[in-house]
């Protein structure tokens, strides 16, 4: 499993199902392939310096479904770069499921 840094932000859209796509870049020699399992932690970055994961932050877990090399370097790094594509989280809900769920919402909040 890879981890990578992420802030709040980002690793709320990843949870919504409202972001699939992240570029990233990978230390040379390491490899990553479409079924791999990625984690997104919570982490603050200060200028010049490696991120900083934060001790019970939270964080995110998507398997990829695609890995894309995009040939070029991470200008800060000179790692290479790669766009990861995963399922949007959140959409294989059953829609019966779904149905359900809101009806019981609605009637405890209206009942």
């Amino acid at each position: 499993m890879n981890i990578f840094p992420a802030g709040e932000q980002r690793i709320s859209e990843v949870e919504r199902g409202r972001s699939c796509r992240a570029i990233v870049s990978l230390p040379h020699g390491e490899s990553i392939t479409a079924g791999d399992s990625v984690l997104f932690a919570h982490s603050f970055a200060r200028p010049g310096q490696s991120p900083e994961y934060v001790k019970g932050g939270d964080s995110v877990l998507v398997v990829l479904t695609d890995v894309f090399d995009l040939g070029t370097a991470d200008p800060a790094s000179g790692e290479p770069l790669f766009q990861l594509s995963w399922k949007p989280l959140g959409q294989d809900v059953p829609p019966a499921h779904q149905a359900r769920r809101s009806a019981k919402h609605a009637a405890h909040r209206y009942g």
